[in-house]
């Protein structure tokens, strides 16, 4: 059956709105301030700010942020690229998503992480107020930066919950920073029920995804990919339910699999994980939601059962209301259903993962 990936109703669940800028929007804020990435040719500066074709591990991927990071540092760009990336995220055919970054990365000199927050957050509800459509926001802590960051992070979701952020995150390069020091401040959102997820089982094996959920009260875990090198590990995740965010094309670029053949995506969802089909830097990957359906979809011959359920688990996984959970839940069985051709296979827990 051929299909139209972007009218599938989407969602995206692992999502950085760093790497999500456009070249365009970078150039044009690179040639408004005179910096010196501007005076390089479009076609160079485009290059630089997306990962190579030959890109197959994570110290190369991450590499490519620090070409920008400098350009994306003002809170006017801030608040013009999140209000961007929800038109975008409608576009491509998505009915939710939830965006995340580190405020200290973006934060611009002189001003206060609040700035950066507020700007983004801004953005992000002029664009759905236009749009008809929600991006919630994550905040993310990054491995390897002093604690008291860490506790910054969590009073910025104390501020902003309710009012756009919906959850916290650990992210960074789990292979050489576990994250022991962050687990007082993990384990204090987890105390005053907020959303948790953590990166975890990409650089480093399933010792990472276990330490995420038991230490680090993750309800979700970004990637987990390595959970398939320990049996303890995948049974926890198959009892508990805790959604995995699965990024395929990332997961190739960042050299966590050879090749999407090799991908565990189709083992974890035959042996009954909640696995979630998401994007992580879709710009610096060069992609798309539509484009991963697409790509998972003529890899793996996923039947129309399986594609329901693999968005059923993200609503499930979202971390947005119950109502929100319900309408969104109705979109997804509508379309399936007008394709006439979904089993009674159509039942995906809406309650919170077990603690």
């Amino acid at each position: 059956m051929s299909f139209n990936y972007r009218e599938i109703p989407k969602i995206d669940l692992h999502h950085h709105f760093d790497g999500s800028f456009t070249a365009e929007e970078l150039y044009a804020e690179a040639q408004r301030r005179k910096l010196p990435q501007g005076d390089l040719t479009f076609e160079e500066f485009s290059r630089r700010c997306r990962v190579q074709a030959n890109c197959r591990t994570l110290t190369d991927f991450l590499a490519v942020f620090s070409f920008f990071y400098e350009i994306a540092q003002d809170l006017k760009f801030q608040r013009q690229a999140a209000e961007s990336l929800v038109r975008r995220l409608k576009e491509d055919g998505l009915v939710y998503a939830e965006t995340r970054f580190a405020p200290h990365l973006l934060v611009p000199p002189g001003c206060h992480l609040e700035e950066t927050v507020e700007a983004v957050l801004t953005g992000l509800r002029e664009g759905c107020a236009h749009e008809n459509f929600t991006v919630n926001l994550i905040l993310c802590i990054m491995r390897g930066v002093p604690v008291e960051q860490g506790w910054e992070v969590l009073k910025l979701v104390q501020k902003y919950r309710g009012h756009g952020v919906v959850g916290i995150d650990l992210a960074g390069d789990e292979s050489r920073y576990r994250g022991d020091e962050y687990i007082r401040v993990f384990q204090e959102a987890a105390a005053q029920g907020i959303s948790i997820t953590v990166h975890a089982g990409e650089g480093a094996g399933a010792v990472s995804v276990d330490f995420a959920i038991k230490q680090l009260k993750a309800q979700r875990i970004g990637h987990g990919i390595r959970s398939k090198e320990s049996e303890e590990v995948m049974h926890i995740l198959q009892e508990r339910q805790i959604p995995l965010e699965i990024c395929l094309t990332s997961n190739i670029q960042t050299g966590t699999v050879e090749s999407l053949k090799e991908h565990p995506i189709m083992d974890f969802l035959n042996r009954g994980l909640c696995v979630t089909l998401n994007t992580d830097d879709p710009s610096v990957s060069g992609i798309t939601l539509s484009h991963e359906w697409q790509i998972a979809h003529e890899t793996y011959g996923l039947s129309l059962v399986q594609m329901e359920k693999l968005l059923l688990n993200s609503v499930y996984a979202a971390f947005c209301s119950q109502e929100e959970k319900c309408q969104l839940e109705a979109k997804i069985k509508d379309y399936f259903g007008s394709l006439g051709k979904v089993n009674s296979l159509r039942k995906a827990p809406l309650s919170s993962p077990k603690e």
